[in-house]
């Protein structure tokens, strides 16, 4: 059987018609969407970063990547869920709190041991002495290095004041890890290990009266409903670590990859930057909702916790055998 002239021409033509989309095709499929969790409501100093990164990602990208953030209940993960959820790419951006990423790997505890660093500069000096084997450790997990966030000082948020030692073992207290959870248990309080979405309900309940926190984090979840006293011990200055799924970057092509890199170390620059304005700004918030604020605490308070924060300090850098870090980057930071 012959094939008429027609027929040929409408094969040609639909040969051509589905080539052309397959050539297509790749550039269409690079557009893509990320999804980016965090715990943390909007007022927090990571979840703004989160939104400067999200906005500088677009730019870079000329909108051929879009980070659509998750906050605080948006966050359909919580805790160490977060952790797993960003590993295995359910969500394929995750701004995680250090003590999160504790519970998969002591390392991360690292930026949360207790009076290691005194200021901010102190702080940064610590994270980018350190930033190669904090890489090396997230990527064990699966997961990249975008940036970190700084935390100003934890503190203590107390439903009573803190007016002495007495007072500080008669707390049931919220902390954020295994140190802060050890250093509370050392001094004689009551503490317990608990993400920052699960303290709501137990002060609400009255199994709390206290929570270790920064006045940043606190203020954004209007602790002071509950807990009308904040005492500055100036504890740590814990980081927060925005981190990307390594098989999602690895999928990424080259230009995009660059956006996300680009977009990253500005908002790193950026949240160590601003970081030192919201101490005050959040002192002031706090002052406005009727708290009680004790910047200096009793000298015996702080040598109680101090000694106990040393001791668990030891019992960390033992425990994890970082003695290369001990010896070359903590100095370095503390000479800052």
């Amino acid at each position: 059987m012959s094939i008429s002239p027609f027929a040929t021409f409408h094969r040609l033509a639909c040969a051509a018609v589905v080539a052309s989309l397959l050539q297509a095709a790749p550039a269409f499929a690079q557009s893509t969407t990320l999804r980016l969790i965090n715990e943390y409501p909007s007022t927090s100093i990571t979840a703004s970063a989160d939104l400067q990164f999200t906005a500088a990602v677009g730019k870079l990208s000329n909108g051929d990547i879009g980070v659509t953030t998750l906050q605080e209940a948006a966050n359909p993960y919580k805790g160490k869920d977060q952790v797993a959820a960003v590993r295995d790419g359910k969500a394929e951006i995750g701004t995680l709190f250090a003590g999160i990423l504790g519970g998969s790997d002591s390392f991360f505890l690292l930026s949360s041991l207790p009076f290691v660093v005194d200021d901010f500069d102190q702080a940064q000096a610590l994270f980018t002495c350190t930033r190669p084997e904090l890489e090396r450790h997230l990527a064990a997990l699966n997961l990249r290095l975008l940036y970190a966030t700084p935390w100003p000082p934890s503190g203590i948020w107390s439903a009573n004041p803190l007016p002495d030692v007495a007072a500080v073992k008669a707390l049931n207290i919220r902390t954020y890890d295994d140190n802060s959870r050890g250093v509370f248990q050392r001094v004689g309080a009551h503490s317990v290990n608990l993400p920052f979405s699960a303290v709501g309900a137990r002060l609400t309940s009255g199994e709390l009266n206290a929570v270790l926190s920064s006045g940043d984090g606190g203020a954004g979840n209007r602790l002071w409903d509950y807990l009308p006293n904040f005492t500055a011990i100036s504890y740590a200055i814990p980081l927060s670590y925005t981190v990307i799924n390594a098989d999602t970057w690895n999928r990424l092509t080259p230009a995009q990859q660059s956006a996300l890199a680009q977009a990253a170390k500005t908002t790193n620059e950026a949240s160590w930057s601003i970081v030192k304005n919201r101490i005050e700004e959040n002192y002031a918030r706090m002052t406005e909702h009727g708290m009680r604020l004790n910047l200096q605490p009793a000298g015996a308070v702080r040598q109680t916790l101090r000694q106990a924060g040393q001791e668990q300090a030891d019992s960390w850098w033992l425990q994890d055998k970082n003695s290369e870090i001990r010896t070359r980057c903590v100095p370095l930071a503390q000479a800052k």
